[in-house]
């Protein structure tokens, strides 16, 4: 039933693509958590000037707008045809690594602009060549396109035009957020890496023990991790099956999860700086093992944002020192005080812009698309 619904969408598609007479643009998404990257800056455009078309491989991917059309197109075959006859003026994605693996870029879509969907460095946490197929790049921040620039020319990768735009993720977080109903829960969210046993496959059982001694946790795997690491969650689930402290999410498009703790145990991603900058409560990292996606990313000499951030603004514990962290963490909330001015101070550094990003990005693309 899903393949007839992608096949009707498709040729539905084809028959509005057909009508269309006004410049293009795509957004595309992998599901609804990653809708929440791309909407602020889908919803500042103007569909009076351009044709603009919403498609997600998330069939629960439902969102409703006003003169622009949705298709679900799912992650088969009728993907694959999609992005092979694909005709556009602009394609927006968040997607990584486009063209080297089964996303493959059309020769008649005349641009592919890219989102990041994190405050992280692009260096070490992603492949070598996760950007490098793509034409435009929108950046988080200053430190994201000058880290890009330092790579073209280093690896010898094909110049793009890299724009900084800032993160229209946390814009909109922020209309979302309740920071008032903390229910004073530990929210537990380990990030993703390729390699095995990374922190949740490896300590997951082992922490949720010793975060439990505490007070109630939330589990919030990264997404990826919901795939990745299926059988360690679902022994992790059934473990603690009889437990009612221990609150299992996985709608990670939902930020309830968020709302409802008072403190993020979180490792290597950039969920720590998202956290700390939206809620102004504390965030704990474990130093278990870095997340490295570009094995010689050590050559370039370069210092990611997201360790420069967990040194400046969190407490890092060591995973041989778990059992203590009852300990530690008591303590630290007992001594944690949010720092704006700190951290206005490290935001402008790095040339970090949370505010008024997805205007930036609509202008920026009219002048792309008009001129």
């Amino acid at each position: 039933m899903n393949f007839i619904k992608q096949i009707k969408n498709y040729f539905n598609f084809l028959k509005v693509q057909k009508k269309n007479k006004k410049k293009t643009i795509f957004f595309y998404s992998e599901g609804a958590n990653y809708r929440n990257y791309l909407i602020e800056i889908l919803l500042k455009l103007d569909p009076s000037k351009f044709k603009i078309i919403y498609f997600t491989s998330d069939e629960n991917d439902k969102p409703q707008f006003d003169d622009i059309d949705t298709f679900f197109i799912g992650k088969g075959l009728i993907r694959i045809i999609f992005f092979t006859f694909l005709k556009c003026d602009l394609m927006i994605m968040t997607v990584t690594d486009l063209d080297n693996f089964e996303i493959k870029k059309s020769s008649n879509c005349k641009n592919y602009l890219y989102i990041f969907h994190s405050l992280m460095s692009v260096f070490k946490g992603y492949n070598k060549n996760a950007f490098d197929n793509y034409d435009i790049i929108f950046t988080n921040g200053e430190y994201q396109k000058i880290e890009l620039q330092i790579m073209e020319n280093f690896y010898n990768l094909k110049k793009k035009m890299i724009c900084n735009i800032g993160y229209t993720y946390v814009e909109y977080l922020q209309k979302i957020i309740k920071k008032d109903k903390s229910d004073n829960k530990i929210l537990f969210a380990p990030s993703w890496v390729s390699q095995k046993n990374d922190l949740i496959e490896k300590y997951g059982k082992k922490i949720i023990s010793e975060l439990l001694k505490i007070n109630d946790v939330i589990l919030r795997p990264h997404p990826q991790s919901l795939l990745k690491s299926k059988k360690e969650i679902n022994s992790i689930l059934e473990d603690f099956k009889e437990n009612p402290k221990l609150i299992f999410n996985n709608k990670i498009d939902k930020i309830e999860a968020l709302d409802m703790s008072s403190i993020l145990v979180t490792d290597n991603g950039g969920m720590a700086m998202e956290y700390y900058i939206l809620y102004k409560r504390p965030v704990i990292c474990i130093n278990y093992i870095d997340k490295i996606h570009n094995k010689d990313f050590k050559i370039l000499g370069l210092e990611t944002l997201e360790d420069k951030f967990k040194k400046e603004f969190t407490k890092i514990v060591n995973i041989e020192n778990i059992e203590l962290i009852k300990e530690i963490s008591e303590q630290y909330v007992q001594k944690f005080k949010f720092d704006q001015k700190k951290l206005d101070t490290f935001l402008k550094t790095n040339g970090v812009i949370v505010n008024k990003a997805s205007e930036n990005a609509s202008k920026k693309i009219s002048e792309i698309l008009v001129g």
